[in-house]
């Protein structure tokens, strides 16, 4: 009760202060983040759907952007193809959810076969098109009012914190005796704990902990040598031990491929620290190793098997395909074949359970498979929309990767290496584990990123200004 009143207080001060300082709200917005999915946290207000703390202070944040801006003058600047893009992917979001809208026979076929609640139409148009729009405008409204280093240097700090914040969730409910336990006991620990106990899925904690670490390690291009040692090293500590605990493989693989690009293209010297890491995660974390390689060795691959009770056999030195990727290797054709027959348009949002995929699986599986989505970002994407609405997007994200390493190649000014390298840890760590998980519907995971995607492009902009020998306030003090 404490604890509500507290933010109730805290979203009404902001909430005024809003209307004064609108880009700092919006920053307050992400840093929230880290604490609005928690379970204890009110969803809705007087039982009134999307009333609440967190869209409250949005609705504020929102209409004094659109009011404030016209008064100061600011003019929105982002690239015309970028804006194209952007436009294009929302239009195609939009498309999909009219479609879904229109014909979900095959996902009322699914609740009455196997139970469950259906889903309104109201209820679907919050969560499949407002929520989407919702989780990305915050980001805009940074891009647009982030016009000097001050503003720079809040929005950043704003956004490390909310994952610092969201690191500290992850090991208090996890506690770090969870890094000695076996592979299979601390997945099923992170799954049954970290929703209950966070508000997030360990799926998506290992793939934001992963980008948070290079993310924030970023940050030592710019602070000090004392805020190094006291911020910087803590929090990546943090966010290390938070992916470690959730007990994502593709997590533990994106930081490593991650932080492989980085040093070998930027930070040369931090390879010779490649052994020591090794050693301490065989020592203190043997979880995270055990987890990391289920289904390589072929102890893993036999204890499956006889779970599963299937007949394949595996010669003693194969990998088990089935185990690394937690079976989706079963979905995955089924849902490529879905593809070929509508290549252009595809069918539609939850075209998943829409076309009747999640009942074959689970029908010919036995029940021992579930699958109402993809468990890929690619699939699923061109499966809801086809190829026509997937070149758009996989365009936006090409660009996004593009600008980002421009910004981290270029070592001219700090900023540029330390914006181009926060986007890029996050966005990559994003579409790794789009590989088996995530989608390229914006949910409440991907707020950071988006931020992240926010200030590059600002930063982006601001680049092109000073090449072309035009003013600009964000990149002053980096001049002097």
């Amino acid at each position: 009760m404490i604890r509500l009143t507290i933010l109730t207080l805290l979203i009404a001060y902001l909430s005024v202060y809003a209307w004064k300082d609108w880009f700092r709200a919006a920053c307050w917005l992400v840093l929230l983040m880290a604490v609005f999915e928690h379970p204890d946290m009110p969803k809705s207000i007087a039982d009134v759907p999307g009333l609440n703390h967190w869209n409250f202070l949005f609705v504020n944040v929102f209409c004094s952007w659109l009011v404030n801006r016209k008064k100061e003058k600011l003019t929105w600047d982002m690239p015309k193809h970028l804006n194209l893009l952007l436009f294009l992917y929302g239009f195609i979001i939009l498309t999909s959810v009219i479609r879904y809208l229109f014909d979900h026979s095959g996902v009322d076929e699914l609740i009455q076969t196997f139970g469950g609640s259906a889903t309104s139409e109201i209820s679907a148009i919050n969560e499949y098109l407002i929520n989407c729009f919702k989780w990305v405008i915050p980001a805009m409204i940074i891009f647009d009012g982030c016009r000097n280093r001050k503003q720079y240097n809040y929005a950043i700090v704003m956004l490390a914190l909310m994952f610092v914040l969201l690191a500290l969730q992850v090991i208090k409910a996890m506690k770090l005796g969870a890094l000695t336990m076996g592979g299979d006991e601390l997945q099923h620990k992170a799954l049954k704990v970290l929703s209950g106990n966070v508000g997030f899925h360990r799926v998506n904690l290992s793939m934001m902990m992963s980008g948070a670490f290079w993310a924030i390690f970023c940050l030592k291009e710019l602070v000090s040598t004392k805020l190094y040692w006291f911020f910087i090293v803590p929090a990546c500590m943090f966010t290390f031990l938070a992916m470690a605990l959730t007990g994502g493989r593709t997590g533990y693989a994106t930081w490593a491929i991650l932080g492989f690009v980085f040093c070998v293209f930027k930070w040369r010297k931090y390879l010779l620290l490649i052994p020591f890491l090794l050693m301490g995660i065989f020592t203190f974390a043997p979880s995270a190793v055990d987890r990391f390689t289920q289904g390589i060795s072929p102890e893993d691959s036999i204890g499956r098997q006889e779970i599963k009770n299937q007949d394949i056999e595996f010669a003693s030195n194969e990998i088990d395909l089935d185990s690394v990727t937690s079976g989706r290797v079963i979905a995955w054709p089924l849902v490529w074949e879905s593809i070929i027959k509508a290549p252009f348009f595809g069918y539609g949002r939850e075209a998943m359970k829409n076309i009747g995929l999640t009942q074959k699986i689970f029908t010919e599986s036995g029940g021992s498979e579930g699958f109402t989505h993809p468990h890929n970002s690619y699939l699923q994407w061109l499966q809801d929309n086809g190829f026509v609405g997937g070149i758009p997007v996989f365009i936006f994200y090409f660009l996004i990767i593009k600008y980002s390493w421009g910004l981290f190649r270029d070592g001219k000014y700090s900023i540029y290496v330390v914006t181009g390298g926060i986007s890029l840890a996050l966005v990559s760590a994003f579409l790794i584990a789009g590989i088996g998980s995530q989608n390229f519907y914006p949910r409440e995971g991907a707020v950071g990123m988006w931020v992240a995607i926010g200030l590059m492009l600002r930063v982006h902009v601001e680049r092109m200004k000073t090449e072309q020998r035009k003013e600009s306030e964000l990149m002053k003090l980096s001049e002097e």
